[in-house]
């Protein structure tokens, strides 16, 4: 297999792991929604499309790094710009793949801060529940409940 193809390949692979990651994305829009609406059925919807684009997510991110270990480059983002940087000089028509890999890291940045935020959210409802919880707890008398290490839970 010639190297153009391999590039080729690479781009295509590139694209299409971009593609996925907006898809992703756009579900964790959603599920942003449904968290702030309390939309509980839709929320567990979301969470099975999640699973699978992100075990899709998890082989493109394998079968770039087959890629990178087939041209012998180490998979840590320094290299890699690096490299892409001395591709784009040595052959214009390349600089596409540059451009590629920006992209796909400013994906998966707006995903990391989605993901944060949903996070924030769910710690935020679950700490509001769990005062309610308390605060009926109480009000009926009842003597306090243990975690699983023992400790005190309410």
């Amino acid at each position: 297999m010639s190297c153009h193809t391999d590039f080729t390949r690479f781009m295509n692979e590139l694209k299409t792991e971009s593609d996925t990651l907006r898809i992703f994305i756009e579900i964790l829009k959603k599920e942003e929604s449904a968290l702030i609406e309390g939309k509980l059925e839709e929320i567990d919807r979301l969470a099975s499309n999640k699973i699978k684009l992100i075990q899709e997510l998890i082989q493109h991110d394998d079968d770039r790094n087959v890629f990178f270990l087939k041209i012998g480059l180490p998979s840590e983002r320094k290299s890699i710009d690096s490299w892409l940087n001395e591709l784009a000089v040595q052959n214009s028509s390349f600089s596409e793949i540059k451009a590629l890999w920006k992209e796909l890291l400013n994906l998966a940045k707006t995903a990391q801060q989605f993901t944060h935020s949903n996070g924030l959210i769910i710690a935020n409802r679950l700490q509001h529940n769990l005062r309610s919880f308390a605060a009926l707890h109480g009000a009926t008398g009842n003597v306090a409940l243990y975690g699983p290490k023992g400790q005190t839970y309410i």
